[in-house]
């Protein structure tokens, strides 16, 4: 495990919590943690973990909040979907594919509407562009209100593990679709661990936006990875730049 981890994790450690994290040493510190606000199947009333951590590239609200996490487990469905109605998410940025090893399938995707615990998610709108983008509408209603919290789901899932895309088109459109998205609430952005991909797509689009509010911090890229880092560890992993595509 990360050595820094070793006193900034109790949370992420205690017994309780230790099989709701995909990797032993990819795990949220406790000074930045999400916390859940009321409790699910999978949770006590003492108990508000989940592997996912706020992330603040700046103090005040001109650019994007993120939530990092994992890609979610089948035994934590509900807590993500609580997760994302509490704390209102306008959208869902998934930079992984579904499969039973990187991250289980949350999404109704077949069935178009499903209960997770007092979560119902349903798939209003689907489409795939030509970036092999899938754009989908959802909408979450939990059993205990009547309020109906809408979101955009975006699956870019030809991002490799460890690696980088051919090019950076998908990853440029990503960030078009989201550049009305209000910065008031935080956006969620996966992989499977939730630090290599989503590290540096979170690195990117913050980035972009400061670039394009005249903040000249944003050309210090090393600045911008370490601070993420502070909030999670491991942030952008891969040391490798865009590949050239084949003439």
């Amino acid at each position: 495990m990360r050595h820094e981890l070793a006193k900034n994790a109790n949370e992420a450690r205690n017994a309780a919590n230790r099989g709701k994290n995909r990797y032993f040493d990819v795990v949220p510190f406790d000074t930045t943690r999400v916390r859940l606000k009321r409790p699910t199947a999978s949770q006590t009333k003492t108990n508000d973990y989940i592997n996912a951590s706020f992330i603040k590239v700046t103090e005040d609200n001109r650019v994007a909040q993120f939530i990092s996490t994992q890609g979610p487990l089948v035994h934590t469905f509900e807590d993500f979907w609580e997760m994302v109605y509490e704390y209102q998410c306008p959208a869902i940025v998934m930079l992984t594919k579904f499969d039973s090893v990187k991250c289980d399938e949350y999404l109704p995707l077949h069935n178009q509407c499903e209960e997770y615990g007092k979560y119902n998610v349903k798939i209003t709108n689907a489409k795939r562009d030509r970036h092999q983008l899938c754009l989908r509408d959802v909408t979450v209603r939990c059993s205990e209100s009547s309020e109906v919290h809408s979101l955009v789901h975006i699956e870019y899932p030809d991002w490799p593990d460890h690696g980088v895309p051919i090019n950076t088109d998908a990853v440029r459109q990503i960030r078009k679709w989201l550049h009305c998205i209000s910065s008031k609430r935080p956006i969620v952005a996966h992989c499977s661990a939730g630090i290599g991909r989503t590290g540096a797509y979170i690195t990117i689009h913050n980035t972009i936006e400061r670039v394009l509010l005249g903040d000249k911090s944003s050309y210090h890229l090393d600045k911008t990875v370490k601070k993420l880092r502070t909030q999670r560890a491991g942030m952008v992993q891969t040391e490798v730049g865009w590949k050239k595509p084949q003439d």
